[in-house]
């Protein structure tokens, strides 16, 4: 549907892609995710002609739309593009806005597409109205239809929820996937938020320096990150650093086996927060021994202070390690009933550690 093929940019001698390469499949909802200034937003410029490219080629179906020596008009490549700052027309109204740019010989076929669309996102009543009279939502919904309106290959989504507030943020991308997957139509989303990302993507893929850290689905990048750098970018992570003796690293967390090529290589391993279990020292339900044996086998801490989140509890420890205290994030489901210095026992789950090369 969409390839992005060896693709390398600069503005003012500043290199913000790096040899890029990338392919959206057909019906596909793909987010490139990634710090600012990595290029993003750059390639949505690139993709959809707004800027000319320096290097590479852009395919569109199978055909070649941009390159070093051929550039196909914005206009003739059937793309849609929600941006940002929305970019309504002040002085034209809701409906003016959605069907500029529209053909004559086709107004009479997009109208009845455009009454259903605002129909379904419930926006027909402000058909009217100007885009100063229209909250931060209805606008994006607006820009949306617009997009929408001229039967695109594909669109794109630059940022689309960045200037709004979480409720709405949610109500708003999720009638945007309906849309999308109802109208079995190709989107490329551009975001820093790694949450909208998974909820939104078929892929993902994430850009750092100009190229491409990891691509694939939000379950290959959560579960199986190739770096340090994409599994911080899935969720709170705690890091710590060792030798690798024998297939195995010991940490303040506990000694994690690991590959045999790392033996005696120094490493970064990656907990993330929600890998961290808490047992209240004092609650374990087991008889003497058996309490005894697994407080021996595991490490313990004292609770610093504890934080309630939406679904979840952020627990900030002590870990108490050879006399030594080191300072750990934990995040455990729903409300938190540790109290402020209370000794908890500290277990990891192996499923969410993960081990780099230095």
């Amino acid at each position: 549907m969409l390839e992005f093929l060896n693709i390398s940019h600069k503005y003012n001698k500043k290199i913000i892609l790096n040899d890029f390469s990338m392919k959206l499949e057909t019906g596909e909802v793909v987010s490139l995710l990634g710090p600012s200034g990595c290029g993003k937003t750059t390639l949505l410029k690139l993709a959809s002609g707004i800027e000319k490219l320096q290097n590479g080629q852009i395919k569109l179906n199978d055909e070649i739309v941009s390159s070093f020596n051929f550039h196909l008009n914005s206009d003739k490549r059937q793309i849609g593009y929600v941006f940002q700052d929305c970019a309504l027309f002040p002085h034209l109204t809701v409906m003016e806005n959605i069907f500029f740019g529209i053909k004559k010989n086709h107004l009479e076929k997009s109208s009845k597409k455009i009454q259903n669309l605002m129909d379904e996102i419930d926006i027909s009543n402000l058909a009217y109205n100007y885009p100063h009279e229209l909250s931060g939502g209805q606008q994006q919904q607006v820009a949306l239809v617009r997009a929408m309106a001229s039967d695109p290959k594909i669109i794109f989504l630059d940022e689309p929820y960045s200037n709004l507030d979480s409720r709405l943020k949610e109500k708003i991308r999720d009638q945007m996937l309906h849309i999308l997957r109802e109208h079995k139509i190709s989107a490329l989303l551009v975001t820093h938020d790694p949450e909208e990302a998974m909820f939104m993507s078929d892929k993902i893929g994430v850009l750092n320096n100009g190229c491409i850290e990891q691509f694939g689905s939000p379950i290959d990048l959560y579960l199986r990150p190739k770096s340090a750098f994409i599994a911080e970018f899935f969720g709170e992570i705690n890091i710590l650093e060792g030798i690798v003796r024998e297939g195995s690293v010991s940490t303040v967390l506990g000694t994690f086996d690991c590959s045999q090529r790392f033996n005696n290589k120094k490493v970064k391993i990656v907990v993330r927060d929600e890998a961290i279990k808490l047992f209240s020292a004092n609650k374990i339900n087991l008889n003497t021994k058996d309490k005894t044996n697994f407080i021996k086998s595991s490490y313990y801490g004292f609770v610093m202070e504890a934080r309630l989140l939406a679904g979840s509890s952020l627990v900030h420890l002590s870990l108490k390690v050879d006399e030594s205290n080191f300072h750990i994030h934990a995040r455990i489901p729903g409300l938190n009933f540790f109290k402020v210095d209370e000794k908890v026992i500290v277990e990891t789950d192996p499923t969410q550690i993960f081990i780099f090369e230095q």
